[in-house]
């Protein structure tokens, strides 16, 4: 009983704590919605500084071209060329980094550049040729101390003014990786100056290299795994822009003019990370809420419930062991486990009422059984005194030998009687207490028990045996050691009686005889005795194979099959 009520009290627990499950599970999913939305939010400023970046790298790209397209159609002598660019590269503000004119060979013949920058090596770099209209390329070169990083290139075709007349290029060269203080200075640039929104930003070329767009700022590169997952979802997506989330922030990767891309990394903002805690803070109160709320509702259940059927399963144990039932019903208690106490207690006062009464017939069944068996016992002890006067009363010795036999086999019945009796087993009899009393009573009836002529040797396994089989079984071995008693030994021979019982694999081998002057069997034997044919009609009544043989002695050997369920003895 306290087995099951521990086992149904952990059910409940575990019943409240399944309760509980929806709202954790609620609580989880929008802890992961906020989660996500913060770290989107880093990912999609990286995108809009991608954008912003893009059309800054346009507006100068734009108007880059449509200088050189326009400086290219005027139809000017290669040194009006020349004065035109050194013209527009003083207009711009020094903006751009080099600029070209070439010949149809893609040759140099005169270039601008800007006093103290390092844009020789990247002017010259080997310019395209067979250019039939604008050409826009991204190239990269280390150009000089402190400029290196990536370029933005155009080449536009151009005809000259020359004796014949000649065609050629106008190249200009736009720097894309800049220092710290031009980026935080220039216009156009001000997304890295923004300082609730922390940005970097790296050119990836077309050999996978990446090129930071600060030149002197050290930022640290991206990890490769990043930098593929972006390139590959770029590729296999319709977008231009693809962005990634991060634990610490955001990465975002598009195109920019040029045919390169450009990867922006964002990181958390004060704002967002003040959001991240106070979710983190929320999620942790909700849990602790639900964690207070799921004691509160086990304390309560333990009051309002457990408790009260604890002490019920007590009381039940208490009335098992005693006989005496205390339900302990209390106000307190839920009206139905008041009812359920008030229940058990009408039930177990009427089951100990019908139990009382069930014992005190049992016990005067009992005391029945053992006055009917003890006045069969004596019946049958009567019965043989009767036989045994008749008998004195008959002159005829062949009369009273057969009226002594009967005796015998009554006294056989009072011995078997006297036996269960003994035991208090009437549905079992232990055979090897049973089979050495019946042996020695029979050896004491005939009168040799005195006087050591005859010897018994009994050996029986312990076991227990329906009366139903024991009873013929007795009276077989009484039959057989009445013969040897009576013809084994003539002329006060000693010899012995031997009697043997085994189980075995569900089978009982019975082994009766002696060491006397043995007899010779008719085969089959015409005139059977009494003795011999009730030996027989009790061993097709046990069903079992009785052999018998006369060689030095006499000895009988029956063998049967046992039920399959043994009775046991009783406890």
């Amino acid at each position: 009983m306290g087995r099951i009520f521990s086992t149904t009290s952990a059910r409940m627990r575990l019943l409240i704590c399944l309760s509980a499950v929806p709202v954790i599970a609620i609580g989880a999913v929008l802890a992961l919605h906020n989660y996500r939305e913060v770290t989107l939010g880093s990912a999609q400023r990286a995108g809009n500084a991608i954008m912003r970046l893009d059309l800054q790298f346009r507006h100068d790209t734009d108007r880059l071209r449509s200088a050189l397209e326009t400086i290219g159609h005027m139809d000017l002598t290669p040194d009006q060329i020349v004065h035109a660019l050194r013209l527009m590269e003083t207009i711009s503000g020094q903006r751009y980094c080099f600029l070209s004119v070439l010949d149809d060979e893609g040759k140099p013949i005169q270039s601008v550049s800007p006093q103290g920058r390092g844009c020789a090596e990247v002017g010259a770099l080997s310019a395209p040729t067979d250019v039939h209209s604008t050409l826009l390329e991204a190239v990269q070169t280390s150009g000089g101390p402190g400029e290196g990083g990536a370029f933005l290139r155009i080449t536009v075709p151009a005809g000259f003014l020359a004796l014949p007349e000649a065609h050629g290029y106008l190249m200009g060269i736009l720097q894309i990786s800049r220092q710290r203080a031009y980026l935080g200075s220039a216009s156009g640039w001000q997304v890295f100056a923004e300082d609730d929104n922390p940005i970097q930003a790296w050119l990836l070329m077309h050999n996978g290299q990446l090129l930071p767009v600060c030149s002197d700022c050290g930022w640290q590169s991206p990890p490769p795994s990043i930098v593929h997952e972006l390139k590959n979802a770029l590729e296999n997506s319709e977008r231009s822009i693809i962005t990634l989330p991060t634990g610490l922030g955001g990465y975002a990767l598009g195109a920019i003019a040029g045919g390169a891309d450009i990867l922006v990394s964002t990181q958390r903002t004060s704002m967002e990370s003040d959001a991240l805690h106070t979710m983190i803070l929320q999620i942790v109160g909700l849990v602790l809420l639900l964690v207070i709320g799921l004691v509160a509702v086990t304390l309560a259940a333990n009051i309002v419930l457990i408790g009260p059927l604890r002490r019920l399963t007590y009381s039940v144990q208490k009335w098992q062991m005693e006989g005496i039932f205390d339900a302990r019903i209390t106000r307190s208690m839920p009206l139905e486990l008041q009812r359920l106490g008030q229940a058990f207690t009408r039930a177990t006062r009427r089951l100990s009422r019908h139990e009382a009464r069930l014992k005190k017939a049992m016990a005067h069944q009992q005391l029945l059984m053992k006055e009917v068996h003890h006045r069969v016992k004596n019946n049958l002890q009567i019965v043989a005194s009767l036989l045994n006067l008749q008998a004195n009363q008959i002159e005829h010795p062949e009369v009273r030998a057969e009226f002594a036999l009967a005796r015998d086999r009554i006294r056989a019945l009072a011995t078997l009687h006297r036996t269960l009796y003994a035991e208090d087993a009437l549905n079992s009899l232990n055979m090897s207490v049973f089979l050495q009393e019946l042996c020695e009573q029979t050896l004491h009836i005939a009168g040799e028990s005195e006087f050591g002529r005859i010897t018994l040797d009994v050996i029986s396994d312990s076991f227990w045996m329906d009366p139903d089989q024991a009873v013929p079984l007795a009276l077989i071995v009484t039959e057989i050691i009445t013969n040897s008693i009576k013809y084994a030994f003539p002329d006060g021979q000693k010899g012995t009686i031997f009697v043997r019982l085994h189980r075995s694999h569900g089978q009982l081998t019975l082994q009766v005889g002696d060491n006397g002057v043995g007899c010779a069997w008719e085969e089959p034997p015409i005139h059977q005795g009494i003795g011999l044919k009730l030996i027989h009609a009790f061993a097709r009544q046990l069903k079992a194979t009785l052999t018998y043989k006369g060689e030095g002695g006499v000895q009988y050997t029956l063998v049967m099959r046992l039920p399959e369920n043994p009775p046991e003895a009783r406890k």
